[in-house]
């Protein structure tokens, strides 16, 4: 099968893009035909080696997998070769852990595409306990944008945030793929949301998506802009996928009592709490989130498929383009998700 793989750890010039050998069928299991694998910045961090220098190598990434059955191992009841399909985008990795009741708790849990073989090829293999089915009608380019931003969102903005009519919610990064879903999802869930974004561009996307304020941060704090939206009186719920520097102002932009979900590290993995005293004297509620599992996933789904919830395509690119695919995520010129085409 064509893969785009990884053969050392460090810049987008670690990538192969040739053959390798499709994965057997094993029992449990299904092969799946990769229609689109979509690309998040996780899998950055994956080919730096900043998730684990452990990992095999030669290694495929890609945990944002849609395409079609074909072919199941024995024991294979609830699918069958030709059936649109949807891999969870993270999995305990450790079968030991299949049982946690809620398995993004679980230690062995990762994306999809760290321990395992991922979606960079025409063909990935994965246990049928991690498969949904695909009946959203959506084109596989633009939904391989959705499964990793969608679960982590329907976890930070429902599940911890608890987002709903009333609420005021900051994303920060509201063009990036997992601002643009949780903006998406605070929505679709009665919110009203203000977000951060850097270019003009990124700041028509967020309005598109139902952004009620856009803040270009580099033009004035963001924290400032937030205090001045809500009257002095801060968001009640801050979703973070920054981490580092902005987390002072996360603070300052909180109401007291208010919720600040952090999620990413683009900003930096040290973050300071400037005054302590202020922290638990407003009551804030520090919380961390690692996307979701399975069910949250289907809950997403269904917003999906309710069409109150869209896919955020910046482009679909030929698998042979993995090199620049990388280097325009890590110069931050997406807006929205780009998306690998295994067949093109």
């Amino acid at each position: 099968m064509q893969a785009a793989y990884m053969t050392d750890f460090g810049g987008p010039e670690v990538f192969t893009f040739g053959e390798l050998d499709t994965p057997p069928v094993r029992p449990a299991h299904v092969l799946v035909r990769v229609d689109a694998a979509g690309l998040n910045y996780y899998d950055t961090l994956v080919r730096r080696g900043a998730v684990s220098r452990e990992i095999p190598l030669p290694h495929v990434p890609g945990s944002d997998i849609v395409g079609r059955v074909e072919a199941v191992g024995d024991g294979v009841e609830r699918f069958a070769p030709g059936d649109a399909v949807i891999v969870a985008p993270g999995f305990p990795v450790d079968e030991a852990d299949w049982s946690t009741g809620k398995e993004s708790f679980a230690r062995s849990y990762y994306p999809g595409g760290t321990f395992n073989q991922g979606g960079y090829a025409q063909y990935t293999l994965i246990h049928q306990r991690w498969l949904v089915k695909n009946d959203t009608g959506l084109p596989a380019e633009e939904l391989a944008t959705v499964p990793l931003v969608l679960v982590t969102a329907m976890h930070t903005v429902s599940t911890l945030g608890q987002a709903g009519p009333g609420t005021r919610v900051l994303v920060h990064a509201g063009a990036s793929g997992s601002g643009s879903m949780a903006i998406q999802v605070a929505k679709a869930l009665g919110a009203s949301v203000i977000t951060t974004v850097s270019t003009p561009r990124k700041a028509e996307l967020a309005r598109r998506l139902g952004a009620d304020e856009v803040i270009d941060y580099r033009q004035r704090n963001f924290a400032d802009a937030v205090m001045e939206w809500t009257r002095g009186d801060g968001v009640d719920l801050v979703i973070d996928n920054l981490g580092g520097t902005a987390m002072s102002d996360n603070l300052r932009a909180a109401r007291w009592g208010g919720r600040i979900i952090n999620y990413g590290l683009v900003a930096g993995l040290e973050t300071t709490l400037p005054n302590i005293y202020e922290f638990f004297r407003g009551q804030y509620q520090l919380l961390g989130s690692f996307m979701g599992t399975l069910e949250e996933l289907e809950q997403g789904l269904q917003l999906v498929k309710a069409r109150k919830v869209k896919p955020v395509l910046d482009e679909a690119l030929p698998l042979g383009k993995v090199r620049e695919a990388h280097a325009r995520i890590d110069k931050h010129e997406v807006a929205g998700s780009l998306v690998l085409l295994p067949w093109a």
